[in-house]
């Protein structure tokens, strides 16, 4: 709730508050002082019409000198009830109604996150600050883009971020965060002016290239985050997963209990096989809650899903049931380790290749521009470039490259040119990801997700349980399910959630059943889409 509409709340609190005591004062006078007993509902009518001036006088004349203070007092409140309206209700509507820019301040916020820029990343975070309730502020220098998210409905102010005055009307002294991601020259100017407006507040700055992250840290950021780095180091994860049952990219949710994404490898022994026919869970005890393919998510799987060489299963157990479920993903006749491509070598391939290198394997590098960290140079979107690659042979192709149309077309290339190799995707945009999946990738990250759900983690102060994975997992309590199990709550259908945990009086329950009753204070952890972690909490939260 802004500041805004507590106002109002508290107003009309004040107003039925004021009103109540009225109609109780003004019904006990006309009976004991003025010796008129009358109903309680003309009293009503009585004090009504004198708080809004309208003051009929159907009961004037009054003999005692207690009726006429109590009435000249309705009388005056009224007229103070009224002014108190103006700023409150009439002034803000008035202002919103004919306002077509962005307004140059922001009023009624406080322990906001101030937003200095706005894109992709910022639209995640946004969704993230919406669904706590966390009010917002997006400051931004460019007039026109401002008008256009203020006509959206967000709360934004045209201004320059990188002056005092500016954060000063953003209200920057009593926000509890900043998030600078102008660029990498202009964060630091801005992080200097946010702790000249307000010292204490935590301050998070986005470096696209590494290596000017220390000047962020120098101007006083709490927190630098490098999206693609990071974007880069998850990608490669996803690489290294492909060939080394050592490393899966779990995400731990409590103690030895853990949720993980496994890529079927070509020459798998689940491939061609259903969910019922491979008996997963009597062979490992890992659960599998959900099956991507091809970009659409099945929760639950049923147990005629069919498995290809482009499913990726969704699963939860501890250390050794996800290891022995590993087991069966993997080819029998192993990939070689120097049988890599990355296309791409800009900050984000540039990550992808040092995470390749420090677990051990080798790769080839496709990159337009030649220097000592390209093995070929060429297009990758060109088949002669993918082939001089060495892409029929190759197991696996991390797509690094920068722009989502090159991505989608350099998918189909790589694709016709091996049907079986895994393709690994970058993507900037979200509304690229389905766009990759349909081309023919395997594994898609957007950069917007990852960076977007760590800026969350941080101005949050919330764990965050899945940055580098297709899913969001929150933590969370229920109210609307409270007193139903989970057969009755009915949440993967409704939702296309999956509660994979709960914990209740330090206890865990892991992958509770369909008859597990959700009691208040149970922490659940839901698994799903971000679509549907949005149904989960509108239904149940």
């Amino acid at each position: 709730m802004d500041r805004r509409t507590r106002l109002i709340v508290y107003y009309l609190i004040i107003v039925v508050s004021v009103l109540s005591g009225f109609v109780v004062l003004y019904n006990y006078g006309m009976a004991t002082w003025e010796g008129r007993p009358q109903p309680l509902y003309r009293s009503i009518e009585v004090v009504v019409q004198t708080v809004t001036t309208v003051g009929y006088g159907g009961d004037s004349p009054w003999s005692s000198p207690q009726m006429n203070y109590l009435v000249s007092l309705m009388a005056l409140s009224g007229l103070v009830l009224i002014f108190a309206a103006l700023p409150v209700l009439v002034v803000p509507l008035f202002e919103d109604a004919f306002r077509s820019t962005a307004p140059s301040a922001v009023r009624g916020v406080e322990d906001h996150v101030v937003l200095c820029s706005y894109g992709p990343r910022e639209e995640i975070l946004i969704d993230e600050l919406t669904e706590r309730d966390v009010e917002y502020v997006i400051v931004n220098s460019d007039r026109d883009a401002a008008t256009d998210l203020y006509k959206t409905g967000n709360t934004v102010m045209f201004g320059d971020p990188e002056s005092d005055a500016a954060l000063r009307r953003a209200r920057l002294e009593d926000a509890t965060a900043l998030i600078a991601n102008v660029d990498d020259e202009t964060n630091p100017s801005v992080l200097l002016a946010a702790r000249e407006v307000n010292p204490d507040v935590q301050t998070v700055s986005l470096a696209e290239n590494p290596k000017t992250a220390d000047y962020h840290r120098y101007a006083g950021a709490d927190h630098v985050l490098s999206p693609k780095q990071l974007l880069g180091d998850h990608l490669a994860a996803k690489a290294v997963g492909t060939f080394d049952r050592e490393a899966i990219e779990a995400v731990e949710i409590y103690e030895d209990f853990e949720i993980a994404e496994f890529p079927l490898q070509s020459g798998s022994e689940l491939i061609g096989q259903t969910l019922g026919e491979s008996e997963i869970f009597e062979r490992t005890e890992a659960a599998v809650i959900g099956v991507w393919s091809r970009g659409t998510y099945q929760v639950p799987p049923p147990p005629d899903v069919r498995f290809d060489a482009r499913s990726i299963l969704v699963a939860t157990g501890g250390e050794s049931e996800l290891d022995r479920l590993k087991a069966m993903t993997l080819s029998e006749g192993r990939h070689r380790r120097g049988d890599i491509i990355i296309a791409g070598m800009g900050i984000v391939g540039l990550a992808v290749a040092t995470a390749l290198s420090n677990a051990g394997f080798e790769y080839t590098t496709v990159d337009l521009v030649e220097d000592s960290t390209t093995d070929v140079v060429g297009n990758a979107t060109e088949q002669q470039v993918l082939r001089e690659a060495g892409i029929t042979d190759a197991g696996t192709v991390v797509l690094a490259l920068p722009d989502d149309t090159a991505t989608i077309f350099a998918t189909f290339a790589v694709r016709e040119l091996n049907p079986q190799i895994e393709i690994i995707a970058r993507a900037n945009e979200r509304e690229s990801v389905s766009k990759l999946y349909r081309a023919g990738a395997d594994y898609v990250l957007s950069l917007a997700a990852v960076s977007g759900r760590m800026l969350a983690s941080i101005v949050l102060d919330e764990e965050i349980l899945s940055p580098g994975t297709q899913l969001k997992l929150v933590r969370t309590t229920a109210p609307g399910a409270v007193g139903k199990s989970l057969g009755e709550a009915d949440i993967r259908n409704r939702t296309g959630c999956t509660v994979i945990a709960a914990e209740r009086n330090d206890t865990v329950v892991t992958n509770p059943g369909a008859s597990f009753v959700i009691e208040h204070d149970d922490e659940l952890v839901v698994a799903g889409t971000d679509e549907n972690i949005s149904q989960f909490q509108a239904a149940f939260v």
